[in-house]
Protein backbone atom coordinates (compact mmCIF):
# COMPACT_ATOMS: atom_id res chain seq x y z
CA UNK A 1 0.00 0.00 0.00
CA UNK A 2 1.13 3.50 -0.70
CA UNK A 3 2.42 5.31 2.34
CA UNK A 4 0.02 7.97 3.68
CA UNK A 5 2.74 10.64 3.58
CA UNK A 6 3.31 9.97 -0.13
CA UNK A 7 -0.44 10.19 -0.77
CA UNK A 8 -0.64 13.53 1.03
CA UNK A 9 2.35 14.80 -0.93
CA UNK A 10 0.72 13.87 -4.26
CA UNK A 11 -2.55 15.46 -3.20
CA UNK A 12 -0.70 18.65 -2.24
CA UNK A 13 1.05 18.73 -5.62
CA UNK A 14 -2.27 18.36 -7.46
CA UNK A 15 -3.86 21.08 -5.34
CA UNK A 16 -0.96 23.47 -5.97
CA UNK A 17 -1.05 22.76 -9.71
CA UNK A 18 -4.79 23.42 -9.83
CA UNK A 19 -4.46 26.55 -7.69
CA UNK A 20 -1.81 28.02 -9.98
CA UNK A 21 -3.81 27.15 -13.07
CA UNK A 22 -7.11 28.56 -11.84
CA UNK A 23 -5.62 31.83 -10.56
CA UNK A 24 -3.63 32.53 -13.73
CA UNK A 25 -6.52 31.50 -15.99
CA UNK A 26 -8.98 33.71 -14.11
CA UNK A 27 -6.60 36.67 -14.20
CA UNK A 28 -6.26 36.22 -17.97
CA UNK A 29 -9.98 35.87 -18.58
CA UNK A 30 -10.88 38.94 -16.49
CA UNK A 31 -8.12 40.93 -18.24
CA UNK A 32 -6.09 41.53 -15.08
CA UNK A 33 -3.36 39.91 -17.14
CA UNK A 34 -4.07 41.68 -20.42
CA UNK A 35 -3.55 40.15 -23.88
CA UNK A 36 0.14 40.25 -24.75
CA UNK A 37 1.29 40.50 -21.11
CA UNK A 38 4.58 38.73 -20.46
CA UNK A 39 4.36 35.95 -17.88
CA UNK A 40 7.41 34.93 -15.86
CA UNK A 41 7.48 31.74 -13.84
CA UNK A 42 8.81 33.48 -10.76
CA UNK A 43 6.33 36.34 -11.05
CA UNK A 44 3.37 33.98 -11.40
CA UNK A 45 4.63 31.91 -8.46
CA UNK A 46 4.55 35.04 -6.30
CA UNK A 47 1.09 35.97 -7.57
CA UNK A 48 -0.42 32.53 -7.02
CA UNK A 49 1.33 31.73 -3.75
CA UNK A 50 2.86 28.45 -4.92
CA UNK A 51 6.31 27.27 -5.96
CA UNK A 52 7.61 27.47 -9.51
CA UNK A 53 6.88 23.80 -10.37
CA UNK A 54 3.05 24.18 -10.20
CA UNK A 55 3.34 27.34 -12.30
CA UNK A 56 5.22 25.41 -14.98
CA UNK A 57 2.42 22.82 -14.98
CA UNK A 58 -0.13 25.64 -15.24
CA UNK A 59 1.75 27.19 -18.17
CA UNK A 60 1.68 23.90 -20.07
CA UNK A 61 -2.04 23.54 -19.47
CA UNK A 62 -2.83 27.13 -20.44
CA UNK A 63 -0.73 26.86 -23.58
CA UNK A 64 -2.61 23.69 -24.53
CA UNK A 65 -5.87 25.60 -24.05
CA UNK A 66 -4.65 28.44 -26.26
CA UNK A 67 -4.62 31.17 -23.61
CA UNK A 68 -0.85 31.68 -23.53
CA UNK A 69 1.96 31.20 -26.01
CA UNK A 70 5.62 30.43 -25.36
CA UNK A 71 8.63 31.44 -27.43
CA UNK A 72 12.06 29.85 -27.33
CA UNK A 73 14.64 31.95 -25.45
CA UNK A 74 12.04 34.59 -24.61
CA UNK A 75 9.35 33.11 -22.39
CA UNK A 76 5.58 33.13 -22.23
CA UNK A 77 2.86 35.71 -22.71
CA UNK A 78 -0.92 35.95 -22.74
CA UNK A 79 -2.11 35.34 -26.27
CA UNK A 80 -2.64 38.53 -28.27
CA UNK A 81 -5.92 39.63 -29.82
CA UNK A 82 -4.46 40.63 -33.16
CA UNK A 83 -6.50 40.23 -36.32
CA UNK A 84 -4.73 37.05 -37.43
CA UNK A 85 -5.26 35.28 -34.09
CA UNK A 86 -8.92 36.29 -33.83
CA UNK A 87 -9.61 35.23 -37.42
CA UNK A 88 -7.93 31.87 -36.82
CA UNK A 89 -9.98 31.15 -33.67
CA UNK A 90 -13.25 32.16 -35.30
CA UNK A 91 -12.51 29.87 -38.23
CA UNK A 92 -11.95 27.01 -35.79
CA UNK A 93 -15.11 27.88 -33.89
CA UNK A 94 -17.19 27.87 -37.06
CA UNK A 95 -15.78 24.51 -38.16
CA UNK A 96 -16.41 22.89 -34.77
CA UNK A 97 -19.87 24.32 -34.16
CA UNK A 98 -21.11 23.57 -37.67
CA UNK A 99 -20.09 19.95 -37.22
CA UNK A 100 -21.81 19.91 -33.81
CA UNK A 101 -25.18 21.04 -35.18
CA UNK A 102 -24.96 18.70 -38.16
CA UNK A 103 -24.59 15.77 -35.76
CA UNK A 104 -27.36 17.01 -33.48
CA UNK A 105 -29.78 17.46 -36.36
CA UNK A 106 -29.74 13.72 -36.79
CA UNK A 107 -29.68 12.49 -33.21
CA UNK A 108 -30.86 15.05 -30.66
CA UNK A 109 -32.99 13.59 -27.85
CA UNK A 110 -36.26 15.07 -26.56
CA UNK A 111 -34.84 16.08 -23.18
CA UNK A 112 -31.80 17.65 -24.85
CA UNK A 113 -34.03 19.63 -27.21
CA UNK A 114 -36.09 20.88 -24.29
CA UNK A 115 -32.97 21.97 -22.41
CA UNK A 116 -31.55 23.85 -25.40
CA UNK A 117 -34.92 25.50 -26.08
CA UNK A 118 -35.15 26.80 -22.50
CA UNK A 119 -31.61 28.15 -22.63
CA UNK A 120 -32.20 29.74 -26.06
CA UNK A 121 -35.30 31.56 -24.80
CA UNK A 122 -33.38 32.92 -21.80
CA UNK A 123 -30.46 33.99 -23.99
CA UNK A 124 -32.68 35.89 -26.44
CA UNK A 125 -34.17 37.84 -23.54
CA UNK A 126 -30.72 38.70 -22.15
CA UNK A 127 -29.07 39.66 -25.44
CA UNK A 128 -31.84 42.19 -26.08
CA UNK A 129 -30.93 44.13 -22.93
CA UNK A 130 -28.62 47.16 -22.92
CA UNK A 131 -26.00 46.70 -21.73
CA UNK A 132 -25.87 42.94 -22.14
CA UNK A 133 -25.82 41.43 -18.62
CA UNK A 134 -22.76 39.46 -17.51
CA UNK A 135 -25.02 36.46 -16.96
CA UNK A 136 -25.53 36.26 -20.72
CA UNK A 137 -21.95 35.15 -21.36
CA UNK A 138 -21.96 32.33 -18.83
CA UNK A 139 -25.28 31.02 -20.17
CA UNK A 140 -24.20 31.45 -23.79
CA UNK A 141 -21.06 29.42 -23.20
CA UNK A 142 -23.03 26.70 -21.43
CA UNK A 143 -25.53 26.66 -24.30
CA UNK A 144 -22.83 26.01 -26.89
CA UNK A 145 -20.94 23.54 -24.68
CA UNK A 146 -24.17 21.64 -24.06
CA UNK A 147 -24.67 21.20 -27.78
CA UNK A 148 -21.13 19.84 -28.11
CA UNK A 149 -21.65 17.54 -25.13
CA UNK A 150 -24.86 16.16 -26.64
CA UNK A 151 -22.90 14.92 -29.68
CA UNK A 152 -21.07 12.55 -27.30
CA UNK A 153 -17.81 13.53 -28.99
CA UNK A 154 -15.13 14.28 -26.39
CA UNK A 155 -12.90 15.87 -29.02
CA UNK A 156 -15.57 18.33 -30.19
CA UNK A 157 -16.46 19.22 -26.61
CA UNK A 158 -12.81 19.77 -25.67
CA UNK A 159 -12.15 21.90 -28.75
CA UNK A 160 -15.18 24.08 -28.07
CA UNK A 161 -14.27 24.44 -24.38
CA UNK A 162 -10.90 25.87 -25.44
CA UNK A 163 -12.56 28.20 -27.95
CA UNK A 164 -14.94 29.43 -25.25
CA UNK A 165 -12.01 30.32 -23.00
CA UNK A 166 -10.71 32.50 -25.83
CA UNK A 167 -14.16 34.08 -26.20
CA UNK A 168 -14.11 34.93 -22.49
CA UNK A 169 -10.75 36.61 -23.02
CA UNK A 170 -12.28 38.92 -25.61
CA UNK A 171 -15.66 39.26 -23.87
CA UNK A 172 -15.37 42.99 -23.16
CA UNK A 173 -14.71 43.89 -26.78
CA UNK A 174 -17.28 41.43 -28.12
CA UNK A 175 -19.89 42.94 -25.80
CA UNK A 176 -19.23 46.39 -27.24
CA UNK A 177 -19.54 45.02 -30.78
CA UNK A 178 -22.81 43.20 -30.09
CA UNK A 179 -24.24 46.37 -28.58
CA UNK A 180 -23.74 48.20 -31.90
CA UNK A 181 -25.19 45.66 -34.32
CA UNK A 182 -28.79 44.68 -34.88
CA UNK A 183 -29.39 41.11 -33.79
CA UNK A 184 -32.43 38.96 -34.62
CA UNK A 185 -34.92 38.63 -31.76
CA UNK A 186 -34.76 34.85 -32.12
CA UNK A 187 -30.97 34.60 -32.46
CA UNK A 188 -30.70 31.47 -30.34
CA UNK A 189 -34.19 30.04 -30.76
CA UNK A 190 -33.83 29.93 -34.54
CA UNK A 191 -30.63 27.95 -34.10
CA UNK A 192 -32.39 25.35 -31.96
CA UNK A 193 -35.28 25.19 -34.42
CA UNK A 194 -32.87 24.49 -37.27
CA UNK A 195 -31.47 21.54 -35.31
CA UNK A 196 -34.97 20.24 -34.56
CA UNK A 197 -35.80 20.37 -38.26
CA UNK A 198 -33.66 17.28 -38.68
CA UNK A 199 -31.93 18.85 -41.71
CA UNK A 200 -28.13 18.99 -41.19
CA UNK A 201 -27.66 21.47 -44.06
CA UNK A 202 -30.22 23.87 -42.60
CA UNK A 203 -28.64 23.56 -39.15
CA UNK A 204 -25.19 24.30 -40.56
CA UNK A 205 -26.42 27.36 -42.49
CA UNK A 206 -28.11 28.71 -39.37
CA UNK A 207 -24.98 28.21 -37.27
CA UNK A 208 -22.87 30.07 -39.83
CA UNK A 209 -25.32 32.96 -39.73
CA UNK A 210 -25.33 32.80 -35.92
CA UNK A 211 -21.57 33.22 -35.77
CA UNK A 212 -21.01 35.55 -38.74
CA UNK A 213 -22.33 38.88 -37.38
CA UNK A 214 -19.96 39.23 -34.44
CA UNK A 215 -17.11 37.63 -36.39
CA UNK A 216 -17.28 40.12 -39.25
CA UNK A 217 -17.74 43.07 -36.90
CA UNK A 218 -14.78 42.00 -34.80
CA UNK A 219 -12.48 41.54 -37.78
CA UNK A 220 -13.51 44.87 -39.28
CA UNK A 221 -12.68 46.62 -36.01
CA UNK A 222 -9.33 44.82 -35.46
Amino acid sequence: MEHEEVKRSKKTDVSANQQAYEIIRNRIVDNTLAPGSRLTIRGMAEMTGVSTIPVIHAFHRLENEGLIETFSRWGSRVITLDRETVRDRYMLREAVECQVVRILAGQIQVDQAQQLTRMAEQLDVLVAKEPIPDGFWELDHEFHLSMARFTESKSLHKALAHINLFRLLQKTREQVILAHIELPEDLHRSLVQSILSGDPDRAERQMREHISASTKSWLQSS
